[in-house]
């Protein structure tokens, strides 16, 4: 399936394209804001959520252990090869792939955004468009130099968040957490569907299943440890942050971790933060142009997309077109002013995909049993259903409190997503699905 991508991503390249790609600006810039509504027990919140992203996560676990995770797709391969139909994982992957694209773009303006915002000069297409563009060009370059640039950065990041969060560790007056649930427990809960966006991007490490060294083991031990590290992060900034200043405070903070660093920093702690902002949208973005044009090679490679998105440069390794289309659409989106006609469907996108992908897990023992009992992480199956029906049924109920804000939006990219199958489908005659793994004939 990949043919002609390099295998040139080592472990620590995975956990930078992961953590890095998961760690967004927001922790940095809008940490208060949830606390409007669920006052200092926002912290917790991405506590209560870590069973719901692990019992996700399984079900890459699991497949990124058999022999799909040898190449990217992730969940578009991992759905059509469960149910044997390109169309059910060209669906579910197709609003992610809409969305990240908005997600690119967005992502570029913040940053643009925040460098006016802090030097108060500048201007924010432009910063916007050289952003995209220098990742653009190390992307293309090879996909070495994106793991290696990746890495730098997400250690900077690292140290950035250290710098920020052991010194306010000792600065959290406990006070600050009372009250806990100011708004009840009703208000907590309503922040769990978008404290769960904070964790979108731990799948992003499967589209890098052609270019890791032995992928079928490193990306599921990476994918656990780093979705784990992430959520220690998350918890401990909100944790020093509502420590640190009381949450009515905070919530009204359009700068919330530079105003928290000036309690216990001294004056430079205002470019500590600003280092780790910079840090944080660049490593995003990074990651964001590599996952995408896998996504696109994949749709390609799979005749569901031209065929000549799926080439890949000789001398780089790197699917040059796809690569340059995808930037060309998110420049057009900043360009235009059209980015909020994808990035409003942003979440409700990552639902639907994770939803199906759950679907897939509890399907893939019962239904393509010969490739469950190829993958080299196997848990028993009581624990696939209870984890499918438990990630299933939050999920849903998720997608259920926000979708009705995006539908109509929603309904209109489904009708794209399917009028783009089906003219490939004539186009084609046929869009066939070859097994990766075969069933075991019995005599």
């Amino acid at each position: 399936m990949s043919s002609g991508l390099k295998r040139d991503l080592n472990k620590w390249h995975g956990f930078a394209l992961m953590i890095g790609g998961m760690i967004g600006a927001g922790i940095f810039v809008v940490t208060g804001e949830a606390g409007a509504t669920a006052g200092p027990s926002v912290p917790f919140g991405y506590v209560v959520l870590l069973p719901i992203l692990l019992s996700s996560a399984l079900a890459y676990l699991i497949f990124l252990s058999t022999p799909l995770g040898q190449g990217p797709g992730g969940a578009y391969v991992h759905i059509s090869q469960t149910f044997k139909s390109k169309f059910a994982g060209f669906f579910f992957m197709w609003f992610q792939f809409i969305a990240l694209l908005g997600v690119m773009a967005i992502m570029a303006l913040s940053f643009g955004e925040y460098i006016v915002g802090v030097f108060g000069f500048g201007n924010v297409t432009v910063l916007a468009t050289v952003m995209i563009l220098v990742f653009y060009v190390l992307n293309v370059i090879g996909v070495k130099w994106f793991g290696k640039i990746q890495m730098w950065m997400s250690l900077v990041l690292f140290v950035a968040i250290i710098l920020l969060v052991v010194p306010g560790l000792f600065a959290i007056e406990t006070s600050n957490f009372t009250p806990m649930l100011p708004n009840g427990i009703e208000g907590f809960l309503a922040i769990l569907p978008s404290l769960f966006f904070a964790y979108f991007g731990f799948e992003q490490l499967a589209q890098a299943g052609g270019e890791m060294e032995d992928p079928q083991k490193s990306m599921p031990r990476t994918m656990i440890i780093g979705s784990i590290a992430t959520v220690i992060i998350y918890f401990l900034v909100s944790f020093v942050a509502f420590g640190v200043i009381p949450y009515d405070q905070l919530a009204a903070s359009q700068s919330a971790m530079t105003d928290v660093a000036a309690v216990y920093l001294p004056a430079w702690g205002k470019w500590i933060v600003t280092i780790g902002i910079i840090m944080a949208f660049a490593t995003t973005l990074n990651s964001l142009v590599m996952v995408v044009s896998r996504m696109m090679f994949v749709f390609a490679e799979e005749d569901i997309f031209p065929k000549m998105f799926s080439r890949v440069h000789k001398t780089t390794g790197t699917p040059v077109l796809a690569i340059t289309i995808n930037t060309i659409v998110s420049l057009l989106l900043i360009w235009t002013g059209t980015v909020d006609y994808l990035i409003t469907m942003a979440l409700q996108g990552m639902f639907l995909m994770y939803i199906g992908h759950s679907a897939s897990m509890l399907a893939l023992p019962f239904v393509r049993k010969e490739l469950f009992e190829s993958a080299l992480i196997q848990p028993k199956i009581p624990l696939i259903i209870v984890c499918g029906i438990f990630s299933l049924s939050v999920l849903v109920y998720f997608s259920y409190s926000l979708i009705l804000s995006v539908l109509p939006l929603l309904s209109v990219w489904a009708l794209v997503g399917i009028a783009i199958y089906m003219t490939r489908k004539v186009m084609k005659k046929d869009l066939v699905l070859k097994p990766v793994i075969e069933a075991k004939k019995t005599v």
